[in-house]
C-alpha cells in the first residue's frame, strides 16, 4: 500500500482519538449550521416631492360649512363665494340645508360656519343673545339687529331687505298692454284686502280668501301668523303655507303670468319682485312696541300677537361662527369684502330659471363678465396669485 495513501486515511482518525482522550469522555457533537437568510434590499422610502400647485397653497384648508336656507338670492350668494373661495384661496367647502331654526342651532354650536343673508331684523333676540355673547361674529361690524348700513357696506349681503304681502300692480291700475283690467283699484293696504275677499277665493274654503304665506319652518311664516291674529284676518282669510321657496315662488309666477288675482308674501331684492311690477300693501309702521309683541308671539305656537306692524326695513349681512373667524381671517377678509349689487342679484335668479343652470354655471357667468367687481373682494397680500387662480380655473370653464 503506498504510505502516502495510509497516512492521509489514518490523520483524522488518530485526531479524533486524542481530542477524545483530551476531553476526558465522549466527543461533543459539532454545532449544526444555520445559512444566513437570503437577502432581499429593501427599497429607499418614497420621498413625495410637492406640486408647485401643492407648494402655493400650502397646509391642506379648514373645509368651510356654508348654511343653505333654500332661496334664489342666497343661493346666487353661495354659488359666487364659494366658487372664489374654492378656485382662488384653496378652501375646500360644502353646504348645509336647513331653516331658520337650523341655522341658528348650527351657527352658534359651529357645525356651520357661515351664513352669507341672515336677516337680523326677524331673528333679534337670537342675533343680539349670540353677538353678544361672543358664540356669532357679525362681519359688518355691527351687534344690533335694525342697524342699517349704507349700500355696499363690508359684511353687507343685502342692501335693501324688504318684506311683506304683495298683489301684483295690475289689480290696482290694469294693464292695458296685456288687457287686463284694474279690479281692485282702491286696494292699498293689508286691512283693504277684506274689501276684495272675493277675489281671492280659498278653492278649498270659497266663503274665505286666501293668502300665501311664508314657507312653513321659516321665521317669516311665525311672524305672518301672529300678524294675522293681531289684524284679526283670520276671520275673512286663510293662509296657505308652502313646504319650500320653489312653491312659493311657483305661487306668485303662475298666477301673475295668466294674469290672475293673488296676494303673497314676499321679500326682495329677488327675481320674482324685482322682475315684475308688484305692489307692497301698506301696514302698521314697524315700531318698537310692536317688535316686542312679535317676539313675545312666535315663542311658542299659535302665534298670536296683540299688535301687528310692517316688518322693519334693513340689511341682510353675512354672519360667522366666532371661533372659526378666528382660525380662518382670510376667509373672513375675503367674505368681508363680498358684494353683488342688488341689480346683478336679481338677474342671476332670473337667469338660473329662464335658461336652465346650474347655480355655479350662473356664478361663473358672473365672474366671467365682472372681473372689476369680484377682484376688489381680494386684498390679500397674494392677491395677484389668487386672482391669478381665479382667470385660470374661469378661463378653462
Amino acid at each position: 500500500m503506498n504510505m502516502r495513501l495510509i497516512r492521509l486515511i489514518t490523520f483524522p482518525v488518530a485526531l479524533g482519538v486524542l481530542l477524545t482522550a483530551c476531553s476526558g469522555g465522549a466527543a461533543e457533537p459539532l454545532p449544526t449550521y444555520t445559512p444566513y437568510p437570503t437577502y432581499t434590499p429593501v427599497p429607499p422610502p418614497t420621498t413625495v416631492i410637492p406640486t408647485l400647485e401643492a407648494l402655493r397653497k400650502g397646509t391642506p384648508k379648514e373645509k368651510i360649512m356654508f348654511h343653505d336656507g333654500q332661496w334664489g338670492s342666497n343661493w346666487v350668494h353661495l354659488a359666487v363665494a364659494r366658487y372664489v373661495l374654492e378656485n382662488g384661496y384653496g378652501y375646500p367647502t360644502e353646504e348645509v340645508q336647513g331653516s331658520t331654526g337650523t341655522q341658528k342651532l348650527t351657527l352658534v354650536e359651529g357645525d356651520v360656519h357661515v351664513n352669507m343673508e341672515t336677516w337680523r331684523m326677524n331673528i333679534p333676540e337670537w342675533y343680539l343673545e349670540n353677538t353678544e355673547a361672543g358664540l356669532i361674529r357679525d362681519l359688518a361690524g355691527t351687534t344690533h339687529p335694525q342697524t342699517m348700513l349704507p349700500a355696499g357696506s363690508p359684511g353687507q349681503t343685502i342692501a335693501v331687505a324688504g318684506q311683506g304681502f304683495y298683489v301684483p300692480t295690475y289689480m290696482i291700475e290694469g294693464d292695458a298692454e296685456r288687457g287686463i283690467e284694474a279690479t281692485a283699484p282702491d286696494l292699498k293696504s293689508v286691512q283693504d284686502l277684506r274689501n276684495y275677499k272675493e277675489l281671492f277665493s280659498d278653492p278649498n274654503d270659497p266663503s274665505k280668501g286666501m293668502i300665501l304665506n311664508c314657507i312653513l319652518g321659516w321665521q317669516c311664516q311665525k311672524i305672518n301668523r301672529a300678524k294675522w291674529f293681531a289684524y284679526d284676518m283670520y276671520t275673512d282669510f286663510n293662509m296657505v303655507e308652502p313646504g319650500g321657496s320653489a312653491a312659493l315662488k311657483a305661487g306668485v309666477v303662475a298666477p301673475y303670468e295668466a294674469g290672475e288675482a293673488f296676494v303673497s308674501y314676499y321679500w326682495q331684492p329677488t327675481d320674482v319682485i324685482n322682475l315684475r311690477d308688484m305692489t307692497m300693501l301698506e301696514e302698521p309702521k314697524h315700531n318698537a312696541e310692536c317688535q316686542a309683541a312679535m317676539d313675545l308671539a312666535v315663542t311658542e305656537e299659535p302665534y298670536e300677537a296683540t299688535i301687528g306692524c310692517a316688518f322693519p326695513i334693513g340689511d341682510a349681512h353675512t354672519v360667522v361662527n366666532a371661533a372659526w373667524a378666528d382660525r380662518n381671517p382670510q376667509a373672513v377678509q375675503f367674505l368681508t369684502n363680498y358684494y353683488v349689487p342688488p341689480k346683478p342679484l336679481a338677474q342671476m335668479e332670473a337667469d338660473k330659471m329662464l335658461f336652465d343652470l346650474e347655480w355655479v354655471e350662473v356664478a361663473i357667468a358672473y365672474l366671467k363678465d365682472n372681473k372689476e367687481t369680484w377682484s376688489t373682494w381680494i386684498q390679500d397680500d397674494n392677491r395677484d396669485e389668487i386672482i391669478a387662480e381665479l382667470d385660470k380655473a374661469l378661463a378653462a370653464e
